[in-house]
């Protein structure tokens, strides 16, 4: 695995832990190897319920028993997700969570958040941009240092594949959560992990992500 903790900033970070097992790994690999003194100033877990399923409160009682077990400071939100006039439920969702990251980065005095995309992440979203015709620059995809409004995002995880991060955590004997949504083809993002890639891998290039994962770095250095 390779992961990129040269674009961590030095200072205090948010890690956003959904449950899964992309930011379950980030909370061990992030904070694994150091001091545990070090890692508590450092690092805050950020977690946030949208309250969408029924899964989520027990969801949030897994990150928060994860916090304490890392021993980290946690911050969640139990939050109530309504949809304003022509917005999606995703888009809902994402905008209260980019309000509490925000919240979160002044309150706590955060210098950036750190999230758990991967390179099948980052695959996935290349091809939805080129069936959007997006140009190089939405093409360049997830970008391992990017900011929204007052919010720095970090994503040192961009050179990790899936399977090994859930290989990671099974090596240890560490759980994670499975979001049931991910399996609803009616998703246009579940609809490329599960049918598109894996056709493609099957039956035209099985190193697929990893060229995607090339060609969107070769497209930021534009």
């Amino acid at each position: 695995m390779r992961i990129d903790r040269g674009i961590l900033p030095s200072g205090r970070i948010g890690l956003a832990v959904s449950g899964g097992a992309d930011s379950v790994a980030l909370a061990f690999l992030l904070t694994k190897g150091g001091k545990k003194k070090n890692a508590a100033k450092r690092f805050v877990v950020l977690h946030v319920d949208h309250g969408l399923r029924k899964e989520s409160k027990e969801e949030y009682r897994f990150v928060k028993a994860l916090a304490k077990r890392l021993g980290l400071r946690f911050k969640g939100l139990h939050a109530k997700v309504k949809q304003a006039d022509g917005e999606s439920l995703e888009m809902a969702a994402r905008r209260v969570r980019l309000a509490f990251f925000e919240t979160c980065m002044q309150a706590l005095g955060l210098d950036a958040i750190a999230t758990g995309h991967h390179m099948d992440d980052e695959a996935e979203t290349f091809l939805m941009r080129i069936r959007r015709a997006s140009g190089p620059q939405g093409l360049a995809g997830l970008k391992p240092v990017s900011k929204v409004g007052a919010i720095k995002f970090v994503r040192p995880l961009l050179g990790c594949r899936d399977a090994e991060l859930k290989a990671y955590l099974r090596k240890y004997g560490e759980e994670w959560r499975e979001d049931a949504s991910n399996d609803d083809l009616d998703i246009e993002r579940n609809k490329v992990r599960h049918i598109v890639i894996p056709f493609l891998e099957e039956n035209l290039d099985p190193n697929l992500v990893e060229h995607i994962h090339k060609i969107a770095g070769f497209l930021r250095e534009r």
